[in-house]
């Protein structure tokens, strides 16, 4: 288990996923008492399977929160020799809590706090944490392995730069519409968009700009693609729109795919009226659709690259094959 939370951790760090971001994303109530408290009264406290700790406060520091947990109350009412109900039942909390917990502000990166909490002792790992608050909170360490999973599952989902779905959701979304094309004529339809010269706008500018273009077209094509339609970063400077066409006669077919490639490029384009004209780089726009009632992704997509080949080499840009086999 703890190799297990150290790779999800360094994958996390590496892959800078870190959502839930903050630890107030993941704080649950924490029940206080005071160290002075004898140690049978908490026995009622423990019975319920609901409450995994508590906290302590300091009788002479109340800044100061120890924590006692449901396993370390057992071990010591437990003792050596099965002695240790006899000899701590009155005795107060403060002499079994654990004083020295890991505490954190709420505002602290969840993936940092569970690197703090896999560098504790082996005894203590597993332990929850204290967030400091307003009114205390905790967090257990399910819940904090359970963010660390969350985080990376989003970050291979959906581009870290824009926050579109990734080439992997991407495509499980084209099988997943693949299925909705059976019995109908409508068809699948793929437009690539990338920039032209985009290794020049780094060059020139740095990649810091290049990142704001990116992030740029990715809000605008959103804006202007057809409702329905999944929009996605597929990598580098390439984006990928894809959506599904009303049925339509072969012979109309190929205006339809034509219409909905003009109707995003001059979205992109922008117009004085809306007052985007000219705030992004030149684009080249390209499409692809299916056969009715069913589409060979990979064809499809083969089907794209070629047109965005042909567009790069001063052709028009447009698919021409069907897209399936």
């Amino acid at each position: 288990m703890p190799n297990d939370v150290n790779l999800l951790v360094r994958a996390a760090r590496a892959t800078g996923a870190t959502r839930p971001a903050v630890m107030r994303d993941l704080v649950r109530p924490l029940t206080v008492t005071d160290g002075t408290t004898p140690m049978n009264e908490l026995e009622v406290l423990f019975r319920s399977p609901h409450l995994p700790c508590i906290g302590v406060q300091d009788p002479e520091d109340p800044s100061r929160l120890g924590l006692l947990t449901r396993t370390r109350f057992a071990e010591a009412m437990t003792g050596r020799l099965g002695f240790g109900r006899a000899v701590l039942t009155r005795q107060p909390v403060a002499q079994v809590a654990d004083w020295n917990p890991l505490v954190v502000d709420e505002q602290t990166a969840v993936v940092e706090t569970a690197v703090r909490a896999i560098e504790r002792p082996v005894e203590s790992r597993f332990d929850e944490v204290l967030v400091r608050a307003d009114a205390w909170q905790m967090v257990g360490t399910g819940d904090l392995i359970g963010a660390l999973v969350a985080a990376l599952t989003g970050r291979s989902l959906h581009d870290p730069l824009t926050g579109l779905p990734s080439r992997e959701l991407v495509r499980h979304t084209m099988r997943d519409w693949a299925k909705l094309l059976r019995g109908t004529q409508r068809r699948m339809v793929v437009l690539l968009v990338d920039v032209v010269e985009f290794g020049a706008i780094n060059a020139a500018h740095g990649e810091a700009v290049g990142d704001l273009v990116l992030r740029a077209i990715a809000e605008r094509l959103t804006q202007v693609v057809p409702s329905g339609f999944l929009v996605g970063r597929t990598g580098g400077d390439e984006f990928m729109v894809l959506g599904l066409l009303p049925a339509a006669v072969e012979q109309r077919a190929p205006a339809q795919r034509e219409e909905l490639r003009v109707q995003v490029a001059a979205g992109l384009a922008g117009s004085p009226e809306d007052g985007t004209e000219g705030q992004l780089p030149p684009l080249r726009v390209v499409a692809a659709a299916s056969t009715p009632g069913w589409a060979d992704l990979d064809l499809l997509m083969q089907d794209a690259q070629r047109a965005m080949r042909l567009a790069k080499r001063g052709g028009d840009g447009l698919a021409r094959s069907a897209g399936a086999a």
